[in-house]
């Protein structure tokens, strides 16, 4: 049973609002206990202050790992890609209460997430799942490139952003990237992945790990590329 519990985030601190993401007990893997805490999370903040906060969180993330446990952080970082937190990063880069050049900030600043905090420390499904959770809408065709404006816009940071990851040294965190791209659907895909087996030929996809912390059926997705499949393994539990 969902347990409902307010919070006013609108003038928290950049600490209260790091402790408000992770500071909450982790539900076991696979337990039938309590739901996750952010399901019944009712918050009331200001758009634009949580963007500065999230950028300053993914661009400073390294100290997380001193002050909480892993399972805190998995817990932490599947609540902010969760469309049932109303102020998660999902939202947030949609939020027109918020200039555009801000939401695009956000989704750049996540490359320092991938290089500062994921490509050390993989957690478990979050890290696999992150851009699954972002870019998901223009494989499901919810957002279109076609449509221009915003669509076509934050689809070409989110590429950008992609880009930059793939080139980073960690096997999880290209991983993370292929997982994206598959969804994203960028024209200039096949080149990117083109480029990026060209640079590492005895490179071979694997398969990302189930979400937990999402509710539904299994979902298979491919980066389009011209000698090889990225397989992606399906959503256990997805959330809507």
């Amino acid at each position: 049973m969902v347990r409902y519990t307010h919070y006013d985030i609108t003038n928290a601190s950049y600490e209260e609002f790091i402790a408000f993401l992770f500071d909450h007990v982790p539900v076991p893997k696979g337990s039938a206990g309590p739901p996750f805490w952010y399901w019944g999370a009712h918050v009331t903040f200001d758009p634009q202050r949580v963007a500065s906060l999230y950028i300053r969180l993914f661009t400073e993330p390294a100290a997380l790992l001193e002050q909480y446990t892993r399972p805190q952080l998995e817990q932490g970082f599947w609540a902010i890609q969760s469309r049932n937190l109303e102020c998660s990063i999902a939202g947030v880069i949609w939020d027109h209460a918020i200039p555009v050049e801000i939401r695009e900030r956000c989704l750049r600043s996540m490359f320092h997430l991938f290089e500062r905090l994921f490509a050390h420390d993989p957690l478990d499904t979050a890290v696999q799942m992150w851009w699954d959770s972002l870019a998901y809408d223009w494989h499901c065709h919810n957002r279109s490139r076609e449509n221009g404006g915003e669509d076509r816009r934050m689809q070409d940071v989110m590429f950008e952003t992609l880009s930059k990851i793939l080139g980073l040294s960690s096997a999880i965190a290209q991983a993370a990237a292929l997982h994206g791209l598959g969804h994203l659907h960028h024209p200039d895909t096949e080149t990117l992945i083109a480029g990026y087996l060209a640079s590492n030929p005895t490179t071979r996809p694997r398969n990302s790990g189930a979400a937990p912390h999402r509710r539904g059926g299994p979902v298979t997705s491919d980066v389009r590329r011209p000698t090889a499949e990225v397989a992606e393994k399906g959503k256990d539990n997805a959330e809507p």
